[in-house]
């Protein structure tokens, strides 16, 4: 099991399948299986794929909701593999699952208090970009959270470096409020922007209970879309309004 760059925005990890044996194996449908899943994780096969000896393909899998459990237990692979279904324990290195857990339950924690998203961007003053970050209480109970810092990507940083200091205090029964905050790009080639994955998705940095704790910032593809605009405008890559 393996989690690309391209795969984190898109909610995704891939299957990594070789073939060890001496003949070629034809995959047609492969899913992820495990108690931190909602659902089965299936592969979108638009058609069969089918694999010679030592080679290897990756299958990507969508991840359904994420359940914040204490322990997942063992996820399964499972395959039809030239017409015989096959279950095997994958290999999480990474511990892709485990990490998605445990962020599922940090947000949990903190959307109990407040939801806290990027809600919009703008052009700024001196080559900057604003971005709004809307804070909505969530009403219930008596809970507190510390918004800590956001910090960058490889695309954009702040004006005061990495991380932008918040130290903003949260109780679930606060008003709705937004931070302003000042994003410049990190980098202004093209093809980085362009080409871009993770660049517009920043992490949350946020103490829950004593402890701080970082997960990404909630943003949809329309401010993820402007902020690119932004930053290929900013770097005189287009043609200002």
């Amino acid at each position: 099991m393996v989690q690309q760059r391209g795969d984190i925005t898109a909610g995704r990890v891939q299957l990594r399948v070789t073939n060890t044996s001496s003949s070629p194996e034809t995959f047609t449908t492969a899913a992820l299986l495990s108690p931190a899943l909602s659902e089965p994780a299936e592969w979108d096969a638009r058609r069969p794929v089918t694999l010679d000896p030592g080679r290897t393909v990756d299958l990507p899998v969508v991840l359904p909701a994420v359940r914040c459990i204490d322990d997942p237990g063992d996820a399964q692979a499972t395959f039809t593999v030239d017409g015989l279904s096959v279950s095997v324990p994958p290999d999480d290195a990474l511990d892709v699952l485990g990490r998605a857990g445990a962020t599922a339950c940090d947000q949990e924690d903190m959307a109990s208090v407040a939801r806290i998203r990027a809600a919009g961007a703008s052009s700024g003053v001196d080559g900057t970009i604003a971005l709004r970050v809307d804070v909505a209480p969530s009403g219930v109970g008596t809970g507190t959270i510390e918004l800590v810092a956001l910090r960058g990507t490889v695309l954009l940083r702040f004006a005061d470096g990495a991380e932008a200091p918040l130290h903003v205090a949260v109780s679930a029964r606060d008003r709705p409020s937004h931070i302003d905050v000042v994003v410049v790009p990190q980098r202004c080639d093209a093809h980085a922007i362009a080409e871009d994955k993770v660049g517009t998705l920043f992490d949350l940095v946020v103490r829950i209970d004593g402890r701080e704790v970082a997960v990404p910032l909630e943003r949809s593809q329309e401010v993820a879309d402007t902020l690119l605009a932004l930053t290929a405008r900013v770097c005189g890559l287009t043609p200002a309004d």
